[in-house]
């Protein structure tokens, strides 16, 4: 398994797209996402997408130079039409709407439609964070890319529909939430198949809905599904993502008749300093998180950590150490590289 430096994985994920049809900035933009998504760790939504991203353009999924549209606009929502662009920049031009907008207006929701893949959900709320906003979003697949049963089924009815949740602090780098509602991310069953290991028990059926610890029984022929995470309740959750990014946005919920699989998303933005004191408003939280890491701690930990925290241990050691890249996956990159003439140096 190489380890590779982000600078590195970066350019060559940017050339691969530019050199299959991506626009430049289109490149730079999906290739920048998809490294600094490894680099925090989630290896689900870096670089083993490449080969997947390359093949939809391929297959003329993704519409290469296109812009966001905004289809309706007032002073407390706009709804937004991604034209099936790439997900990573229609996401964060729809993302530098709502934060402009909500910065002004103090609050703001916003709703879009025909994104490809938008790649990590917690991206776009961090970068309402770091403009001192809180954010809330909700995502689901256009109604296609059903992986998850519901609890009590056995068969793929929904999609991992995650949530995110960002919030800023002016003493430390932004709180942030970013959670899918199924117990495990398809991509990390993929990832584990390439890499031969097992998953962890409680994360996905077989096709005749056994208990399977085996990414093959997920992956097909026949195909398997994802478990919502914490049963029930992680259902409950994924459910309702499904209808608030769906339904609101005219995407549409999971459904047989999906025409094809992306992202629809719906997300709020809040200005804290148009409810309260800012100042205030920050050293509340830091009082509460000062407060929850003061609990004495259970057996075999030595830290509590809060949401976002694990992400920046990971990525300072993957800044100094490098990105593992499995070997399957890498030998799927330098393949789709040779393909189209890039150098993988």
């Amino acid at each position: 398994m190489p380890n590779v430096c982000a600078a590195q994985l970066e350019a060559l994920a940017s050339n691969i797209l530019y050199s299959a049809g991506a626009m430049r900035e289109e490149s730079r933009i999906v290739g920048h996402a998809l490294v600094d998504a490894n680099l925090d760790g989630h290896d689900s939504h870096g670089v083993v997408r490449i080969p997947q991203y390359v093949k939809w353009m391929e297959e003329g999924l993704i519409n290469n130079g296109v812009c966001l549209e905004v289809v309706k606009e007032t002073e407390s929502y706009a709804i937004m039409d991604g034209k099936w662009g790439w997900g990573q920049v229609v996401g964060r031009q729809a993302m530098d709407f709502a934060i402009r907008k909500a910065s002004r207006t103090g609050a703001l929701t916003i709703s879009v439609k025909q994104c490809c893949h938008i790649g990590r959900a917690g991206d776009y709320p961090l970068m309402a964070a770091r403009a001192g906003l809180v954010a809330i979003m909700f995502v689901n697949s256009h109604g296609g890319g059903q992986l998850v049963a519901p609890w009590g089924g056995r068969e793929r009815r929904i999609s991992a529909n995650p949530i995110s949740i960002a919030i800023p602090r002016n003493s430390s780098p932004p709180i942030l939430i970013d959670i899918s509602t199924c117990a495990i991310a398809g991509g990390k069953v993929t990832i584990a198949y390439h890499s031969g290991k097992p998953i962890p028990p409680g994360c996905i059926l077989d096709a005749e809905g056994r208990p399977s610890t085996n990414p093959a029984d997920f992956l097909g022929s026949p195909q398997g599904a994802l478990l919502p995470f914490g049963g029930h309740k992680g259902f409950a959750l994924g459910f309702a993502v499904d209808i608030l990014a769906g339904a609101i946005s005219g995407a549409g919920c999971s459904r047989p008749t999906a025409k094809r699989s992306g992202n629809s998303f719906t997300a709020t933005l809040l200005d804290p300093a148009q409810f309260r004191d800012r100042e205030m408003f920050y050293q509340e939280v830091d009082q509460f998180v000062d407060y929850v890491k003061s609990s004495e701690m259970a057996e075999g930990f030595t830290e509590i950590l809060i949401p976002g925290e694990p992400e920046r241990k990971k990525r300072k050691r993957r800044e100094k150490e490098g990105i593992p890249v499995d070997d399957e996956t890498w030998r799927q990159i330098l393949e789709t590289a040779k393909r189209y003439g890039v150098d993988a140096g």
